[in-house]
């Protein structure tokens, strides 16, 4: 059967539908293509734990729906079978602007119960926090204060959410969240529910409070919690919590302090942070008394704050936002605010404001009598993502190998490392043997180590981690050693003559202000091939810098075939992202908390006016470098139709880079109708 994913209509051969003209797409689902309740089903338009969800057109006026399917396993369960529907039932008795509406209920002729809600155009937010990073605060807030809205009229209700989280906040084209999924709510025990009911582990391990990490009684309380690990995760880019078992994530909920948001987050006013970790409060009765008091508090800790983080947080500005980190002005800047006092700025040793180190809570916030205002020590987390599953058995002998070599390279390097410049008598001694040690047996050795980086890179065993581990540090050593070096240099050595003067001296890197590049072959803006240039993408970058890593590829306007036309849209186009480890450290004596932008990437520029390249300021540091890419961007579109993205008369937004958890993956979007993360892993 083939069927139309505009309109749902379903014909016998390959084509064009006859009422829109949509090349229709071949389907296998028995659902897709057939009539439920008064709207024909287009197209899947995602899978989840307990059911799938698709898009459905009404066939006379057009309107469009999403129907959110119970799956056959879980319909045979009663207890499935009632939570499903007090999603409806919950919704119904809230009637909020930014809670999904659900518009009918019933079960399909096989038995199985269906929900119809209203059809939503935009992205979640945990989409959004993927391409932006983090978000500027003060749209946070107005976001945030929407979402609170919603979750203060569902417990005017009685009503809690229990699962709430990035994924179930859905944000419009406007920049308006809904808040959805209401599928596990507990109600008041007059609409069905009960509040006495101990036990049950229901939820998302990550936004968990500490009291439904015990299976203990919740109430409204546990969404305030939840809210203070979203905003904690949109205003630092990570979780406040991360953990490599599932029991290890929970007690952490109950009995460890979260880190300080600042620490991550400098340019976040102290008041904002004070306000994130009440949310997060362990005992219930230290939180915010309500939604509304939270929301207050937000306005009252973010009103000091400069127009460029109000950008509006919706999913057309998530690249915007991104883009931003890297200017001055930009809304995503981790910058110093000018409600600190005169030449502070947040450093470990004194994160807060002089004076500011307890406080009362700012103005508008309530419920949290006694708080302490002064942000807790940083703990550093095992993992920098999700619940990672535990390696079964002894792991690959093929990596057990790579990492043996690997320690010998290693060896090697921190030999090197400690006789050029493992201390002041070696670099007054033997100032001399070492500078020829950077200059060649050093290199030698760092090619060494990269080449055993890239040959582990794939491997997940844990003496793969431990050897990169080893790695680290010894890249370290090297660093260090080469400072100690150039001063040893700079001190016993004169500079040498500079060169003649030429007709056309090359502009050093520091003043490399980009260029037009040639491209083998020609240059066609509307068939460019986004992987067959990388190779010259990454020389180019090693022009500029000879130790550039990959970062992260942005593509727009990519066909199946792998080639981008960037004629379609104004400002299409391809950008390769490099960044130079070398130059990612601060000046010397920047003080420890103070976000400096370095030139430290460089920009490889494709749009339908040519190829260029040029150096970006940039805060570095924290940057996750990847390697090239293994699968083409055909590859990845092959994939993609696979897991049912439309394969015909569509083009798609790519982008190549890891995850908050280090996942390496590609971001795969057809505007509204397709939208998937693929693995790396041709």
């Amino acid at each position: 059967m083939f069927v139309c994913p505009e309109c749902g209509l379903a014909q016998a051969q390959a084509g064009a539908c006859p009422a829109d003209g949509t090349p229709v797409v071949a389907s296998d689902d028995p659902i897709v293509g057939t009539a439920v309740g008064a709207y024909r089903v287009a197209r899947l338009l995602g899978v989840g734990g307990m059911g799938r969800v698709y898009k459905g057109v009404h066939p006379q006026i057009g309107s469009r729906v999403a129907i959110k399917v119970l799956s056959r396993e879980c319909a045979d369960r009663p207890e499935l079978v009632d939570r499903f529907f007090s999603e409806a039932r919950a919704v119904n008795l809230i009637r909020h602007e930014s809670i999904v509406n659900v518009l009918d209920l019933s079960r399909l002729p096989d038995g199985r119960p269906f929900i119809i809600m209203e059809y939503l155009d935009g992205a979640p937010l945990n989409d959004i926090i993927a391409k932006a990073g983090p978000l500027p605060l003060g749209g946070l807030a107005r976001l945030a204060a929407e979402c609170l809205d919603a979750l203060g009229a569902a417990h005017a209700k009685g009503i809690v959410h229990r699962d709430l989280k990035p994924d179930n906040i859905f944000v419009t084209p406007a920049g308006h969240p809904k808040v959805l999924d209401f599928g596990i709510a507990k109600l008041r025990p007059e609409m069905g529910g009960s509040y006495t009911q101990t036990g049950s582990l229901l939820g998302t391990p990550h936004y968990m409070s500490p009291e439904q990490a015990m299976g203990k009684p919740v109430d409204h309380r546990t969404d305030i919690y939840a809210m203070g690990v979203i905003l904690f995760e949109c205003a630092t880019g990570q979780k406040p919590f991360n953990a490599d078992s599932l029991f290890d994530l929970l007690r952490k909920h109950v009995d460890v302090t979260p880190p300080s948001p600042r620490a991550l987050r400098p340019d976040m006013p102290p008041h904002l942070e004070q306000v994130i970790l009440t949310a997060l409060a362990k005992d219930p009765n230290q939180r915010f008394g309500s939604a509304g008091a939270l929301a207050q508090a937000l306005q009252a800790s973010t009103a000091g704050l400069g127009p460029d983080a109000w950008l509006p947080i919706s999913p057309a500005t998530a690249h915007r936002m991104s883009a931003q980190r890297g200017s001055p002005s930009g809304a995503g800047q981790m910058m110093t605010p000018a409600s600190w006092p005169p030449g502070w700025a947040p450093t470990a040793q004194q994160p807060m404001p002089p004076g500011q180190g307890m406080t009362p809570p700012p103005p508008g916030v309530s419920g949290a009598p006694g708080m302490m205002m002064m942000p807790p020590q940083h703990h550093s987390t095992a993992t920098s993502g999700q619940v990672v599953p535990q390696p079964v058995g002894g792991g690959s002998k093929k990596g057990l190998w790579i990492g043996l070599g690997a320690v010998v390279v290693i060896g090697g390097i921190v030999a090197i490392a400690v006789a050029a410049g493992g201390g002041d008598e070696a670099a007054s001694t033997t100032t001399t043997t070492a500078s020829n040690a950077s200059g060649s047996d050093l290199d030698k050795r760092l090619d060494q180590l990269d080449h055993a980086v890239d040959k582990l890179d794939h491997l997940g065993s844990d003496t793969a981690k431990a050897v990169g581990d080893q790695m680290q540090r010894a890249h370290d050593q090297l660093d260090h050693a080469h400072d100690q070096i150039a001063a040893a240099t700079h001190t016993s050595t004169p500079p040498p003559p500079p060169p003649p003067p030429t007709n056309t001296p090359p502009p050093p890197p520091d003043d490399y202000k980009g260029g037009p590049l040639a491209v083998d072959g020609g240059f066609d803006a509307s068939k460019f091939d986004v992987s067959a240039f990388y190779p010259t993408a990454e020389a180019e970058a090693k022009k500029i810098w000879p130790d550039a890593k990959l970062w992260r590829i942005d593509a727009e306007g990519v066909f199946p075939d792998g080639k981008a036309n960037i004629t379609l849209g104004e400002n299409f186009s391809v950008l390769y992202r490099f960044v130079s480890p070398k130059h990612t450290e601060p000046p010397a004596g920047t003080p420890m908390g103070v976000k400096v932008d370095q030139k430290c990437v460089v920009y490889v520029n494709v749009d339908k006016d040519g190829v260029r390249s040029y150096l970006v300021e940039w805060d570095c540091k924290d940057e996750k470098l990847i390697r090239a890419p293994r699968c083409t961007a055909a590859q990845v579109w092959q994939k993609a139709i696979k897991l049912g993205a439309p394969g015909k008369n569509a083009v798609a937004e790519m982008g190549y880079r890891t995850d908050f958890d280090g996942n390496i993956l590609w971001y795969f979007d057809i505007g509204d109708a397709f939208s998937q993360t693929i693995p790396d892993n041709c």
